[in-house]
């Protein structure tokens, strides 16, 4: 009877979960068919590919181990000509291997020999590139006939390690035979899809039938005679699934139903009274709920005093920081005015020399103006004026800043660094970090030593410029193991009270961010200190032609 009645009403078979499920369970089978049908061909594709692959490398090493234990100097081809043939096979349809040695020292090579035309054999100037590289390069090209092939490079190495590679070793696997294995593959999986879909819906379509639409339309039946007062109404369904136990509570509830109508009237008079309590409760509740407010609005109330206090703490703590950053900004170049001053006092006369130091004490006044300019200024930070800086004329300025300081405590100054050494950095900040370094390196040093200074490229570049990694070492006395990690704090220090601030490193860490590059210490206790630090390099468009 139900299965005339979906024959003859369509339209509410449409509407019944029967349909419903049929239709997403048909999708999702559909699909999860089809997407299981494209994996696997789309796998066998792939495998036949990585397979391929492997098997084109595996040839090319077979013949590279031939040639470097048997004939590392290409004097037999007969011997190399058997290994090619073995190896391409009779048709040479699949594999062509191309043999190639090396000519002199440099990158230039020739064709020894190859397993297909040697006359149409392309190669040019540009494969001795492929001499150094490290592995077996492997790519897919596009083949004149219209196939693909896999294409590898294989040095040919030498017999002993560190030489230079003797030879090169190109190999073609044409894939135009495996392809033809997928389309057939593929389309046997096309054949067969619809009759596997077919069977699929009119399986699933029986199997919702009888497990779904059946047992719902009786219940459905039982619920409406039950409806009409037929308290005998029952489910004629006995499982032991979701409508097996729908069917046994609908039928316990029918049983039921007699007496909770008399039960209904009790509920009622208990219903009343929790209403009374629940009432009681809530009256209860609501007073509790009021004395917690009053109690949060005393705690956000102290909360808010303690916030206030707090900023006029935090204030305090910021002010004394910029107050001890204005000392030392402001004592670093006085120190030098001092020492270029000292020097002019024991002298008689005024040559030239004096008159340049004077510039120089010029300079640092101006330089000290500056500074307390910037420290006034409490909202923003400096601006950076990065331009190429040669690194050999930032050496020669600072060696005028550096040299009564250095005189005086008998330290000596070792620079190094390649002649096109450039950096794009700000003129003024760079003599600021050298100095603060300088600084404490002398500190470091109260019986003199040597200061090393060298730069080299850094082993990471960007596309906008290289780096350069500098390296500031002393010959002092070290820093402690367990305090490495806190020099860069602001207001640390290990000099003895009175000869130090705490910021120069913690200065030094901020110009050399605000420049993108990265610092650090290292240091062994007794044996010196070195400050290791990047800076970026000018670019290309910015360097200077007349520099070497």
């Amino acid at each position: 009877m139900s299965f005339w009645r979906v024959r003859i009403r369509p339209l509410a078979w449409l509407r019944s979960v029967h349909a419903k499920l049929f239709l997403l369970l048909g999708l999702v089978t559909s699909v999860l068919t089809v997407a299981v049908a494209y994996s696997i061909t789309r796998n066998s594709r792939r495998e036949l590919e990585v397979y391929s692959k492997r098997l084109v490398i595996e040839a090319a090493g077979t013949v590279e181990t031939d040639i470097v234990e048997r004939d590392p100097g290409f004097r037999d081809p007969e011997k190399l000509d058997q290994v090619l043939d073995s190896i391409a096979g009779p048709d040479r349809s699949i594999f062509q291997i191309d043999v190639f040695k090396r000519v002199g020292k440099g990158s230039e090579v020739e064709l020894v020999r190859s397993s297909g035309d040697e006359q149409a054999v392309d190669w040019g100037p540009e494969i001795g590139s492929y001499l150094a590289i490290p592995a077996p390069q492997v790519e897919l090209v596009a083949l004149n006939t219209g196939s693909r092939a896999w294409k590898v490079y294989l040095p040919i190495r030498a017999r002993k390690p560190g030489q230079a590679s003797i030879g090169l070793i190109r190999a073609y696997c044409d894939l135009e035979r495996w392809e033809v294995v997928w389309d057939n593959n593929l389309k046997r999986t096309v054949d067969t899809l619809p009759g596997v879909l077919i069977g699929e819906f009119i399986l699933l379509w029986l199997i919702l039938r009888m497990l779904i639409s059946d047992p719902i339309e009786a219940t459905v039946l039982a619920m409406e005679q039950l409806e009409r007062g037929e308290t005998g109404a029952r489910v004629p369904v006995k499982r032991s699934d979701e409508l097996g136990l729908i069917a046994a509570r609908f039928n316990g509830m029918a049983v039921q139903l007699q007496r909770a109508g008399e039960e209904r009237e009790t509920l009622i008079r208990e219903i009343r009274g929790l209403n009374t309590s629940l009432q009681d409760r809530i009256d209860t509740a609501l007073s509790e709920l009021q004395a917690k407010n009053a109690e949060l609005a005393a705690m956000a109330e102290r909360n808010a005093l303690l916030r206030e206090e707090l900023g006029a703490q935090e204030r305090l703590a910021v002010a004394g920081q910029l107050t001890a950053t204005f000392a030392h900004e402001v004592g670093t170049p006085l120190n030098l005015v001092n020492g270029h001053l000292q020097l002019l006092e024991g002298r008689k006369d005024l040559p030239e020399k004096v008159r340049d130091r004077l510039g120089v004490i010029q300079a640092q006044i101006q330089r000290v103006s500056g500074i307390v300019r910037r420290m006034l200024d409490l909202t923003r930070r400096p601006q950076l004026y990065r331009k190429p800086q040669p690194f050999a004329d930032l050496l020669e300025d600072l060696q005028h800043l550096w040299a009564p300081t250095l005189a005086a405590h008998g330290v000596a100054v070792a620079a190094q660094g390649p002649p096109d050494c450039c950096l794009d950095v700000d003129r003024k900040q760079m003599e600021q970090l050298f100095l603060n370094l300088m600084n404490n390196a002398v500190d470091a040093m109260p019986g003199g030593g040597t200061v090393e200074l060298t730069a080299r490229p850094a082993e990471e570049s960007t596309p906008n410029g290289p780096w350069w990694e500098l390296r500031f070492r002393d010959s002092g006395q070290g820093i402690p193991a367990d305090l490495i990690g806190q020099v860069f704090r602001p207001m640390f220090t290990t000099k003895p009270e009175g000869k130090g601030t705490g910021l120069g490193l913690s200065i030094c860490r901020e110009i050399v961010r605000g420049h993108g590059g990265e610092i650090r210490i290292e240091s062994t206790e007794g044996a010196g200190t070195t400050v290791v630090f990047t800076l970026p390099g000018a670019a290309p468009a910015a360097s200077h032609p007349g520099k070497a």
